[in-house]
């Protein structure tokens, strides 16, 4: 290779070096500017940190807890506690058939605490009585667990079979051709305001697909409760006729079938109403008017009484399971088998009165 040729690739070879170190120089030089203030506006301020909250602190849990209007409230759970309501009771269950349980002014009478479930008052609470259509306050707290378990709805449209109609008793007069134009929530309002006997029917059938499985689902649900001495046969209360035991209970069993309707925040909703109305339908030209057959909420209202049921036949008596609400305190009183309706409105009065007393000690 000649002199100069080496020469010539000697002088490129550093012009390209001096060439790449001037790049990297400037490469530098730009970092160590890009870090150097410059005196202008201050820079924006940060975005707020509550773009980044927490779901657990801006849902509080206690939302979930709530009805519209008003919290849920704290209702006793029965457990094994001497003095409250127990569920841990050995079986009674009877299938005896008795002529008349009714007694004066009572057969069968409770008053316990809702909040704790202790005994206030108790008068032969586990003494067998026939409940008539305070039975009804199975078929409502099944209904409402149903609908919490998502295997039914409250806008569910009903279909009004024949095994549904005539069935006797207090009716709203079901026909087939208003099969679908009901839905559940109007059903209860019929079983619990007005008691329809027919209306108990047709939404036993559509809970449970039958008469006789809606009932087993009773049963069920009384053992699971703790009910000691309840049988059910009807999902009305009806007594059945040719010998045949009529829905059987007592005053103790009631309280607990309370404690847990009571559980239910709707509960209130269907129990506390005084007055509302059936829609219409392609039969009828007005609406079916269903007023709450407790006085005590309705015609002749205890001071804070917003439920629960009332129950009346033949062999069972006058029977009403009530509670009331005063100053956050809430009390059930059960009364099962009395002689007429006045003793049974003005005793459970009295016992309302007595279990509020008792809870000011």
């Amino acid at each position: 290779m000649k002199k100069s040729n080496v020469t010539l690739i000697a002088t490129v070879l550093i012009a390209l070096h001096v060439l790449v170190f001037s790049i990297i120089i400037g490469s530098c030089n730009d970092k160590v500017e890009s870090f150097t203030p410059i005196p202008t506006a201050p820079a924006p301020a940060p975005e707020p940190l509550a773009n980044f909250a927490i779901p657990e602190v801006t849902i509080p849990v206690e939302v979930v807890e709530m009805t519209p209007g008003q919290p849920r409230e704290t209702i006793a759970v029965p457990g094994s506690r001497a003095g409250y309501l127990r569920s841990d009771r050995p079986n009674r269950r009877t299938a005896k058939v008795y002529p008349n349980l009714v007694g004066t002014p009572y057969r069968s009478a409770i008053v316990v605490d809702a909040r704790t479930g202790k005994i206030l008052y108790e008068n032969r609470a586990t003494a067998y009585a026939y409940p008539a259509s305070v039975t009804k306050l199975m078929t409502l707290l099944i209904t409402l667990e149903q609908i919490d378990a998502g295997n039914i709805s409250l806008d569910d449209k009903v279909a009004i079979t024949k095994e549904g109609l005539g069935v006797g008793g207090s009716q709203i007069y079901l026909d087939a051709r208003e099969s679908g134009v009901f839905t559940v929530n109007d059903l209860l309002n019929a079983v619990v305001i007005h008691s329809a006997c027919d209306a108990a029917r047709v939404l036993g059938i559509h809970v449970a697909g039958s008469k006789e499985a809606f009932i087993d689902m009773m049963n069920q649900k009384a053992r699971e409760l703790g009910m000691n001495s309840t049988v059910y046969h009807s999902e009305h209360g009806l007594p059945p006729g040719g010998g045949n035991q009529p829905d059987i209970s007592t005053a103790y069993d009631v309280a607990i079938l309370s404690l847990a309707c009571l559980r239910h925040p709707e509960t209130l909703r269907y129990t506390g109403t005084k007055l509302t109305y059936l829609p219409l339908s392609p039969i009828r030209k007005e609406k079916f008017m269903l007023a709450n057959r407790n006085a005590l909420v309705g015609k002749d209202p205890y001071s804070g009484c917003d439920g629960l049921k009332t129950g009346y036949h033949k062999i069972g008596g006058w029977s009403l399971a009530a509670t009331a609400e005063q100053n956050g305190r809430r009390v059930i009183s059960v009364v099962l088998g009395s002689p007429n309706k006045n003793t049974r409105n003005a005793t459970t009065r009295k016992l309302l009165d007595k279990g509020f007393s008792a809870l000011e000690y």
